[in-house]
Parts: C-alpha cells; structure tokens; sequence
C-alpha cells in the first residue's frame, strides 16, 4: 500500500516565500551606507528617510538629512556631465558628509528587513507559479 501526499500551490509559494526571505535577510547589508544613500533611487531614499520622521528630530539631524539631499542632488546634476563617479568619491571623503551619515543613521531601516520581504514575495510567487505549471503538465 501506498501512501501519498499531495502539495498545494499556496504551501509551495509559503515556503519558497520563507527560504527567499531567509535569502534576502542573510545577503543584505546591515543598513544603507553613505554611497547607497547618495545612488539609491529618489522614491527608495524618500521611503528610507522620509521628511515626516524629521518632524521630530533635533536640528543637527534635520541638517545632517537636508546635506545628504543636497549631496544626492549634486550627483545627479554630475551624473548629466558623466562626472558622477568622481562627485561620489569626493562626498565619500568628506568629513562633513560623513558626521551627516553618523547623525542620521538611527532613522535609516533595516535594508535586511527590505531584502527579506521583496525575495520573500518573489519567492513565494515564483513557487506557487512554478506549483501550477507543474500540476498542470502532469494532468
């Protein structure tokens, strides 16, 4: 006698969701630093440090946020010239920049937090899609 189980489209896509979060969390890095806060997306550095949690914040840290945004500005405007690596560079040895990095770091999240939900999510629907086609082709 024979004893067989069968796995549903939802528990494959959980656990590939489970193993691609474990994934994200173990490869990303601890927290943004400097240089991926000067080259990260607008709509990412927005959500990572967003002005409403400034609202709050002592005025070195409200400083601190509007050098970092100004320094983003600058390469991008440097980035038009194709002279953004040099821009970087040059922000990345400077000590102002670097005291602005260490005011504001309490407010930046968890980049490992970011990483394990998005390859979660992606895991878990490349899993399940996977799990369909499969039972599909099988029928």
């Amino acid at each position: 006698m024979s004893q067989s189980t069968t796995v549903t489209p939802f528990e494959v896509g959980a656990m590939s969701a489970i193993v691609g979060a474990g994934i994200g969390y173990a490869l990303a890095p601890r927290k943004y630093n400097l240089e991926q806060l000067l080259t990260i997306e607008p709509d990412v550095f927005e959500k990572s440090l967003p002005q409403k949690s400034f609202v709050k914040a002592s005025d070195a840290q409200r400083i601190a946020r509007d050098a970092i945004t100004k320094a983003r500005d600058a390469v991008i405007k440097a980035a038009k010239k194709n002279e953004a690596e040099d821009k970087i560079r040059d922000f990345l040895k400077s000590a102002e920049l670097d005291d602005a990095y260490k005011a504001i770091k309490s407010f930046l999240p968890k980049a490992r937090l970011q990483s394990a939900v998005v390859l979660g999510i992606i895991g878990g629907a490349i899993g399940s899609i996977a799990k369909i086609i499969h039972d599909q082709k099988n029928v």
